[in-house]
């Protein structure tokens, strides 16, 4: 029995491979530290996103995810995108006031460092207020908020980095 779940763990993780192998120009280490549920937990921690991805279910979800939706595989954004739609509303206070432990949170998520990050939340509060402000806003449900946030804070981050 133990031999049978060995040859099938070796097979798998040889498929693995082998789909890796055809996906975009990823390395395969990449594959397992930022994709799939690894990539999710521990986004700031290669070591542990890696780790997660092989003792969950042997890299599966992170081949895949690099394989059908490579874009989702760096940052953490998938993570990011969750914590904004949970938490918009106190996001939204934080915002306002410039400070909070949302706000903290959510630059931690997005990757930004510690000195770029009062640069970041200013820039990302007078994008916010601008959004707030213009016509239709106020009629938006709130996961369209959430999704106009996401986009303001990946605009934000990727014009700092």
């Amino acid at each position: 029995m133990l031999k049978k779940n060995m040859r099938t763990i070796a097979l798998v993780f040889t498929a693995s491979l082998a789909l890796a192998q055809t996906a975009a120009a990823r390395e395969f280490a990449e594959i397992y530290t930022d994709c799939g549920l690894g990539a999710l937990i521990a986004p700031r921690t290669p070591a542990v996103a890696a780790v997660t991805n092989v003792t969950f279910d042997l890299g599966t979800t992170a081949i895949i995810s690099n394989i059908s939706s490579p874009e989702t595989c760096k940052g953490g954004k998938a993570l990011t995108a969750a914590f904004i739609n949970e938490t918009y509303e106190p996001l939204e206070a934080d915002l306002a006031r410039g400070q909070g432990k949302y706000l903290d949170s959510l630059t931690t998520l997005a990757g930004v460092r510690e000195d770029g990050k009062a640069a970041f939340v200013q820039g990302l509060r007078s994008d916010f207020a601008a959004a707030v402000v213009a016509d239709g806003y106020a009629e938006r449900s709130r996961f369209e908020k959430a999704e106009h946030l996401y986009n303001l804070v990946f605009r934000q981050a990727e014009s700092r980095s």
